[in-house]
């Protein structure tokens, strides 16, 4: 049986994300891999670079808050794993209670802080004097107040109330109706796909461009000479040298099509250093929705 990591513990985002994902695969329908929760994300993919696990199921950006950092940058310093496929996840965030409190009672919130973020115009009109602490899960956060007999509540999915017999105070209280997570599953190889361009296929990459002004262009203007699209791209520090940077860019097309392979030989010869991080199927949060 194969293994597969995920942000927990038991009621997170993402095991819930992951339930979904799993049952939409058709691979696994007969071999279900085993779940094995991870309280960080760097925990979880160094384990899966190390190959103690098989895959990581991880969130890499949400609709509101953007990118999620520490997946970016694990996602820069592994060398063994490959993004595979990904998967869009609508997340609909709840006011966790150990019991029913007076909005104006609550003195913390707990919660991740992707989940803080997507809430931060409920919190700041319906509990402006509540304090609020970063828990490394929104699982992690129900799990903290269903124990303790302080006004304290929690901010999580519906799930993680039932898991941990509390109340949910209040429903979707996210900014923002059509909120989503995209996850991304990596395991130890590439995916299988067709070496035709198709608007169907996803490469991800990832630059690092000399600190000079017109660096970040040269990459742009190879992809954008062959009108190759580029759906999405993120910076983030290099953690080597203060200024330096690294450059996480999303295009459509398989990684070895001729044209992407043109693009990418182009840029060896200007000697900016790329990275594949994978090649897969896209989908769309419409998708998931339907």
């Amino acid at each position: 049986m194969s293994s597969i990591g995920y942000l927990g513990p038991k009621g997170s985002f993402s095991e819930e994300a992951l339930y979904f994902f799993i049952s939409n695969e058709k691979e696994w329908e007969n071999n279900l891999p085993n779940p094995i929760p991870f309280n960080t994300i760097t925990k979880l993919l160094a384990a899966c670079d190390k190959k103690e696990i098989d895959f990581g199921f991880v969130p890499l950006e949400n609709s509101t808050e953007g990118q999620v950092g520490a997946t970016l940058d694990m996602l820069a310093q592994t060398e063994n794993i490959y993004i595979s496929k990904e998967f869009i996840h609508p997340v609909e965030q709840c006011l966790l209670t150990r019991i029913p409190l007076e909005l104006s009672q609550i003195e913390r919130v707990y919660s991740h802080e992707q989940a803080l973020g997507q809430c931060r115009d409920f919190l700041e009109t319906y509990i402006p004097q509540a304090q609020q602490i970063i828990c490394p899960s929104t699982a992690e956060a129900a799990k903290m107040i269903s124990s303790t007999e302080e006004k304290w509540a929690a901010i999580g999915p519906r799930r993680a109330a039932d898991l941990y017999n509390i109340q949910c105070q209040a429903a979707k209280i996210q900014d923002e109706t059509l909120n989503a997570t995209r996850f991304i599953l990596v395991g130890h190889s590439l995916a299988e796909m067709s070496t035709e361009t198709s608007e169907g296929d996803k490469t991800s990459l990832l630059f690092l461009a000399d600190n000079v002004p017109g660096s970040l262009s040269e990459i742009l203007k190879e992809f954008a000479s062959r009108k190759i699209n580029m759906s999405r791209i993120e910076s983030r520090p290099s953690k080597k040298k203060l200024g330096e940077y690294v450059f996480f860019v999303d295009i459509d097309g398989y990684v070895f099509s001729p044209i992407i392979q043109e693009a990418l030989w182009a840029l060896r010869e200007k000697n900016i250093s790329t990275k594949l991080l994978g090649s897969y199927p896209k989908t769309t949060f419409n998708e998931i929705q339907s």
